[in-house]
């Protein structure tokens, strides 16, 4: 089978891969009326709230392309505030920032170097949280990293006539977390999309198998993504797999087996239409990106949305003349 090759764009800097977590509320006033001088040093406020970041396996050494599995714990002490913590899964806020990992890392989501990432949190609580290490950073070379996360804290101010902004923004910075990624091992490999598979088997395993061939990201996952892609249509799992069939280094892989698929007895839904239409044009458009003159964009949006149309019915009359039969 082909191999995969990696995105165009890739970072050589050094040290630190880093996420970072948005806030999605803008503070909240306290009651009014105290004067400005109650206001407290900043310092302080901010530095009554710790962040840890830990891996669950220690020493941290991953296989290429394996689940990395780490908490992180916030301790407020006490201290009134709001904190965002990426959930399991990418929340609706997300911010972009520059990562500087000593290998290539990139985000998954949108094969940029630079990490997007998201989440919620709460007002004034201690939170201990698990979190796929791959949902916010796919690394693209074998070697050791250091990890840390950065969070934004939001502490509100007293309002007064002089105070303006009525909250702080604390940025939390975690402690280091050092990484070692493996050079690939093809028995491993093996071996991992055999127990995936397994996961996938059953319904109270699947959504955990299909995360896990997500961030596998071989040539062999991007066909096996095809596979279970079109043979499971439940959600969460199917979207979980739309992810890896988009993240996946080995588009062109997935893309030639769901074209397969069109044209054999096999049932599929809809969606598979959609998938196929998505990948095509993102292959014609992956050296057109959208240009910055407002003119240039609005008929580069036009003749991209004319391609889909008909990148989309050639799909559909591909299927319509297998006589394939859409559930």
């Amino acid at each position: 089978m082909e191999m995969c090759a990696l995105p165009r764009r890739r970072l050589r800097l050094f040290v630190v891969a880093t996420l970072v977590g948005v806030y999605g509320i803008f503070g909240q006033s306290a009651p009014g009326g105290l004067r400005q001088s109650s206001i407290p040093e900043p310092e302080r406020l901010c530095s009554k709230v710790m962040l840890r970041f830990r891996c669950l396996r220690q020493p941290p050494v991953y296989h290429f392309g394996e689940t990395i599995r780490a908490r992180l714990s916030l301790s407020t002490n006490g201290q009134l505030g709001y904190t965002a913590l990426p959930d399991v899964r990418r929340g609706f806020f997300h911010e972009i920032i520059v990562a500087e990992p000593r290998e290539d890392a990139i985000d998954p989501s949108t094969l940029d170097p630079r990490i997007r990432i998201g989440g919620s949190g709460g007002w004034s609580e201690d939170l201990d949280r698990e979190i796929d290490v791959n949902e916010w950073i796919q690394f693209q070379r074998p070697g050791r990293y250091v990890l840390h996360v950065v969070l934004k804290h939001i502490v509100p101010l007293p309002v007064t006539e002089k105070s303006g902004k009525p909250w702080l923004d604390c940025e939390l910075k975690s402690n280091a977390e050092p990484v070692e990624v493996l050079p690939r091992d093809t028995q491993w490999e093996a071996a991992e999309l055999a127990r995936i598979g397994t996961l996938l088997e059953s319904e109270y395993t699947r959504f955990r198998g299909a995360s896990a061939l997500r961030y596998l990201n071989t040539p062999e996952a991007a066909a096996a993504l095809a596979r279970w892609y079109v043979g499971l249509s439940g959600e969460p799992v199917n979207s979980e797999l739309a992810k890896g069939i988009f993240e996946s280094r080995c588009a062109g892989i997935v893309q030639s087996e769901l074209e397969k698929v069109l044209r054999s007895d096999t049932p599929f839904s809809s969606n598979v239409i959609g998938v196929l239409t998505s990948l095509e044009v993102r292959r014609q458009f992956i050296n057109r990106p959208p240009p910055s003159d407002p003119k240039a964009a609005q008929t580069w949006s036009r003749e991209h949305s004319e391609v889909f149309d008909s990148v989309k019915r050639k799909y559909s009359a591909v299927a319509a003349a297998a006589g394939h039969p859409v559930r």
